[in-house]
């Protein structure tokens, strides 16, 4: 009986330690592309087969800011952002309304063709996207490139305002209709107040999504309107791996700070604003 406890304690503890070595592993995995990019960003004169680079400089931060026009292509980069944001979170509000609190036929079919740039190869749909633009004079526009970058962040938005409207608890709408609020008083008043959590977090992910949109931009850009992702993979094509490196850098701050802004403020329970029965 002992020998028996003995081994099965000696295989829960072999389990614990292969779990912990496959986490360790995969945050390694993950870890290490950022940690090469961020040695590269800071690393002069590394070469060859060297582990870690013999000299560190700020040096490529500054000719990126300088060669790259940082400040410029960031000011294009978050006034696209904010246009795809706000006619997301529009599109969000009615269409999540719809969803979430309306019987509709066929709804399942349409939240799928919704979701289906999500769904295909996105240079197919970046492709049939720029070829509608160049018609209607949308490329290297502010409005031209947000409104592209609005058809794979409206998906979200409707995704998570849709849960957060069939999550109202309809005996508060009842309580308001009664104490007099006609529509428009309890959309302000009551509904609005509710969903703000579900509206907060369907822009994190809408903005997050159009900042570090690639193929869709690539497609619809011009000199006027480069964004930051589409600025560092010109400089990849240039060759400047350093300056190429500290671009993707400066790229991966702002990501982060909203990564940690959802992880402190946007838990899964907030969400939903008004849980049915609560």
């Amino acid at each position: 009986m002992r020998l028996a406890r003995a081994y099965g304690r000696a295989m829960w503890d072999a389990r614990l330690v292969l779990a912990y070595t496959l986490l360790l592993s995969l945050t390694l995995f993950i870890l290490a592309p950022f940690l090469m990019i961020a040695l590269r960003s800071v690393g002069k004169g590394w070469f060859g087969r060297l582990w870690l680079p013999p000299q560190l400089t700020l040096d490529w931060y500054r000719w990126a800011v300088e060669v790259g026009n940082i400040p410029e292509v960031m000011k294009n980069t978050l006034i696209i952002g904010v246009i795809a944001v706000a006619v997301s979170t529009v599109i969000g509000i009615f269409a999540g309304w719809a969803f979430g609190r309306r019987q509709m036929p066929g709804k399942e079919v349409l939240m799928a063709i919704i979701l289906l740039p999500r769904m295909i190869p996105p240079i197919t749909y970046a492709l049939g996207v720029a070829q509608i633009f160049y018609t209607l004079e949308l490329v290297d526009t502010y409005l031209g490139v947000a409104l592209a970058h609005v058809s794979v962040c409206a998906p979200y938005a409707i995704l998570v305002l849709s849960a957060t409207f069939e999550g109202l608890d309809e005996r508060v709408l009842e309580a308001a209709g009664v104490c007099g609020a006609n529509t428009i008083k309890r959309f302000f008043y009551v509904v609005l107040p509710l969903i703000m959590p579900g509206i907060l977090a369907s822009m994190i992910f809408s903005f997050t999504h159009s900042y570090n949109e690639f193929t869709l931009t690539l497609l619809t850009y011009g000199p006027h309107t480069v964004t930051l992702p589409v600025r560092t993979y010109l400089a990849v094509g240039d060759g400047y791996w350093e300056i190429t490196s500290a671009m993707a850098m400066l790229m991966v701050v702002p990501s982060l700070l909203i990564l940690a802004v959802i992880q402190r403020r946007a838990k899964p329970e907030k969400l939903v604003g008004g849980f049915k029965g609560v």
